[in-house]
């Protein structure tokens, strides 16, 4: 454990997904046994479907206290859930779904709380997903974060995380909790989003950063080898003590820092 929380490499995303699903299962039956319910901010994009697979299988599943676990997530995409764009589709294809042998989910399908993306506008969106937090009782800081127990997160090739881009002004100081992000040109795709700005992550009780592949070897090494601002690579802010970053050897391979 460094300053920067820990840092795990294993040896190819089968196994980053698997020790994500165990972080997400010790997490969970801490925050039962302490506050009676684990509220999960969840990800979006490549990273969450292989860590829910996991999630789903027999032995991991009986230590999960799905009944007392609550979803969240920390952005999605402006377009209806049934959207092929959506942060629900692995939810909906993985998370929720019936088993092989017609099984059906142990989490209710009430549990899961997404972004309220048909409204009018993704900033009517943002607003009222803080007040749907607020209802369900989670505690917030006194900046208006809610306190997850733990925040998964994904990181971009261009070192985003959340939808908070570089450059973005949800990356500043003094940022609002939650607010709707324009459609980036920069990368795929193009559509508007609802996120929580970087504050998010100090907030939360636990941070699991999740990172696997070729594809994210360089954006790593430049969160995690170089200093610079958060509006530069605003993944960076998820290097403290409360996170792990959990990646795989293909995606350490530049790193040299803390290898």
């Amino acid at each position: 454990m460094t300053k920067a929380g820990a840092i795990r490499i294993l040896a190819d995303a089968a196994s980053v997904a698997a020790a994500a699903a165990d972080l997400v299962i010790d997490q969970a039956r801490s925050a039962v046994g302490a506050r009676g319910v684990f509220d999960l901010c969840s990800t979006g994009g490549s990273t969450p479907a292989a860590l829910y697979a996991a999630l789903r299988e027999p032995e991991r599943s009986a230590r999960m206290p799905w009944s007392a676990t609550r979803v969240w997530f920390g952005d999605d995409r402006w377009v209806p859930r049934g959207d092929a764009r959506s942060n629900l589709v692995p939810v909906d294809a993985v998370l929720l779904a019936s088993a092989a042998d017609g099984t059906p989910s142990p989490l209710r399908p009430t549990s899961v709380h997404p972004w309220p993306t048909t409204l009018e506008s993704p900033d009517a969106t943002a607003s009222a997903y803080l007040a749907e937090l607020t209802e369900a009782n989670i505690p917030h800081t006194t900046a208006g974060f809610p306190v997850f127990d733990l925040v998964l997160i994904g990181i971009g090739g261009d070192c985003h995380c959340l939808s908070v881009f570089p450059g973005s002004p949800l990356a500043e100081a003094g940022a609002p909790a939650a607010s709707g992000v324009p459609a980036p040109t920069h990368i795929e795709p193009h559509v508007a989003r609802v996120s929580f700005s970087l504050g998010l992550l100090s907030a939360a009780r636990a941070v699991c950063a999740i990172a696997p592949g070729t594809g994210k070897a360089t954006a790593l090494a430049t969160i995690i080898d170089s200093d610079g601002p958060f509006s530069e690579a605003p993944a960076r802010a998820a290097l403290i003590p409360t996170a792990t970053w959990i990646i795989d050897a293909a995606a350490a391979a530049q790193l040299t820092k803390r290898r």
